[in-house]
């Protein structure tokens, strides 16, 4: 059986509504430490890599996963409910339970879980060769927006200061 509960589920529900955008469908692989999501899009242009680290599951899992319905089933979510994700070792679904922390009442739904066959791609571990800190995430944000007014590239040069 795999469960995994996550305090702060709208998180999730913030990533999912921005990779559905880029990957219908993905596969996600459950093993006793994480959560892992690997998936191309549909022009094989980009590589979606998503862990979770997980003690929920007592051992290894592969469910395939409609990432447009999962969204629109994580929208129910209000931003300060416990998400929990839960599955049977054999269940053709999977049910997310949602838990308000004043309430009582907690929606039940379930989701069809999908049959993918799909190969996981070795990403081979790099040194980055620098790390550049720059701004708070909000602030780095704003300005990239204000910044998209003048062109679609922003180029950072960066030289190693050691």
């Amino acid at each position: 059986m795999f469960t995994e509960s996550l305090v702060q589920g709208s998180i999730l529900k913030e990533v999912l509504e921005t990779l559905k955008n880029l990957i219908s469908e993905a596969c996600w692989d459950i093993s006793s430490s994480s959560v892992n999501l690997q998936s191309v899009d549909s022009s094989h242009v980009s590589l979606v890599q998503l862990t979770l680290r997980s003690e929920g599951c007592d051992r290894n899992l592969a469910r395939g996963v409609n990432l447009t319905s999962m969204s629109e089933i994580l929208n129910c979510a209000g931003n300060e409910d416990i998400t929990t994700l839960r599955a049977e070792d054999n269940a053709d679904t999977l049910a997310p339970v949602f838990e308000a922390p004043h309430q009582e009442k907690v929606p039940d739904c379930e989701m069809k879980l999908m049959d993918l066959d799909v190969a996981q791609l070795g990403i081979p571990e790099q040194e980055d060769s620098c790390v550049v800190k720059i701004l708070p995430s909000g602030e780095f944000a704003r300005v990239c927006r204000d910044l998209s007014h003048t062109g679609d590239v922003l180029e950072f040069p960066v030289q190693n200061m050691e």
